[in-house]
């Protein structure tokens, strides 16, 4: 039967095709275009369908290509597209519609990053069928390729034994601090949560939006219960927060903040406990830390993230190389040189970073390890 494409707007339908796939992705969600739309930008949701069955969709996002004097634009699929099968003629159609957005919207190059990795055993006929209607793989990624990933199907006891030993100590003792977890519930509340975070950016050298897109996020997925703001909180005063959202069976820790002090009292494990609970709670299967360095290597950038998610056991889940199908081949290698230089001077300045906070959570946990061992002897 032959493929028809059109934009479709039925979130009900979107949603139910997206959350019946193993492939489908909080990044394609209906709700995720919404957010698009709200910072201001462009997208299509296109829609394959055979006869009446729906059997591929891609979330498509227009950007303007960031060289001064250009007036193009570039095309991005953030996890997507979506379809059942690698041979499926929904990819080559979906691909072909998404050609003819190109050429109206002066496009340099179509990008997309399906949510297919290396979990997948037949991730090198998706890679095949992709290079198949005319893509490349591009090294460098829009979305971190790597991430990290807990199973949380086992029972909340199980899944708290299997955190490595300081891990669950922390938990525990957290809990003997008076350190408690509730869910956000006042306007002030999501100040002190968005406060932390801008303390956190700083501190860490990371870009966040403002707080209105935040509570935007919530406002979409906070009112079907699939998505809450937790505080962590010890003698009245917040000290961390996170937001995580669910779709389909699987939750994502979106965001999390912790303070400047009483970090002693560890509150983020305490937290992230509760947040395993909560994904539990609402029927989910897989928790997604989100990224992970792409390569597993002392000094890379997140590398001290990644020690602490791989705390609570899991695994890595690499996905496939970014794909480009690119229209404008001379503008796209300049852009692309330019993205190369910028992104190895970031390396630098983070490889350096990252080096000197490993250093400092080794003498800190030195310290912490002398301070316990006094506290012992003198009681």
């Amino acid at each position: 039967m032959k493929i028809t494409i059109q934009e479709i707007n039925d979130q009900e339908q979107w949603n139910g095709f997206l959350t019946s796939q193993p492939r489908g992705h909080l990044l394609q969600s209906y709700e995720w275009g919404e957010l698009n739309k709200y910072l201001g930008g462009k997208i299509y949701r296109l829609a394959a369908l055979e006869g009446e069955r729906l059997v591929g969709v891609m979330l498509l996002t227009v950007a303007p290509v960031p060289i001064p004097g250009l007036h193009l634009t570039w095309l991005y699929s953030s996890r997507g597209p979506t379809v059942e099968r690698p041979d499926s003629p929904a990819l080559g159609a979906l691909i072909e519609y998404a050609h003819t957005i190109a050429r109206k919207e002066r496009a340099v190059v179509l990008r997309v990053e399906p949510n297919i990795a290396d979990d997948d055993p037949c991730m090198d006929n998706w890679l095949a069928a992709y290079h198949r209607v005319g893509f490349r793989s591009n090294p460098i990624s829009v979305h971190g390729r790597r991430s990290w990933v807990l199973d949380i199907q086992p029972a909340a006891e199980t899944l708290l034994a299997d955190f490595k030993m300081t891990w669950r100590q922390n938990v525990r003792s957290a809990e003997r601090k008076g350190v408690t977890i509730r869910e956000v519930s006042s306007e002030a509340d999501f100040d002190a949560y968005y406060e932390l975070l801008k303390l956190t950016s700083e501190r860490d050298d990371f870009f966040i939006h403002g707080k209105d897109y935040h509570q935007e996020i919530l406002r979409h997925f906070g009112s079907k219960g699939d998505a809450v703001l937790y505080i962590a909180e010890h003698e009245g005063e917040a000290i961390a927060a996170k937001m995580l959202i669910r779709f389909g069976d699987w939750c994502w820790d979106m965001f999390g903040a912790t303070s400047n002090h009483k970090r002693n009292l560890k509150p983020a494990y305490l937290l992230q406990y509760r947040c395993f609970q909560w994904a539990k709670s609402r029927g989910c299967s897989y928790f997604d830390f989100r990224t992970i360095p792409e390569v597993l290597e002392p000094g890379e950038e997140m590398w001290g993230v990644y020690e602490y998610k791989k705390g609570y056991g899991g695994f890595s889940r690499l996905n496939m190389p970014t794909q480009d199908y690119i229209y404008r081949p001379l503008i796209y290698k300049a852009w692309r040189k330019l993205v190369e230089i910028r992104r190895e001077q970031r390396h630098k300045e983070r490889q350096k970073i990252e080096l000197e906070r490993a250093a400092r959570g080794k003498q800190e946990k030195s310290a912490d390890g002398q301070a316990e061992t006094t506290a012992t002897i003198k009681a």
